[in-house]
């Protein structure tokens, strides 16, 4: 819980900063939304498995 509120916290930043920066709305958000991917905690396991789950 604490590592999703880091990267909504880190994407706001990186929004913020895009939006400083005098950068395009759309620039922005596009920004945030890969910080926010890239920093989202998955356990080490990824957010899924290419050819399904092998037991």
């Amino acid at each position: 819980m604490i590592g999703v509120l880091i990267a909504v916290i880190f994407a706001a930043i990186v929004y913020f900063i895009a939006a400083a920066l005098g950068l395009p709305y759309i620039v922005a958000v596009i920004a945030a939304i890969l910080v926010l991917l890239s920093a989202a905690p998955t356990g080490g396991y990824g957010l899924g498995r290419r050819f399904g789950r092998r037991y």
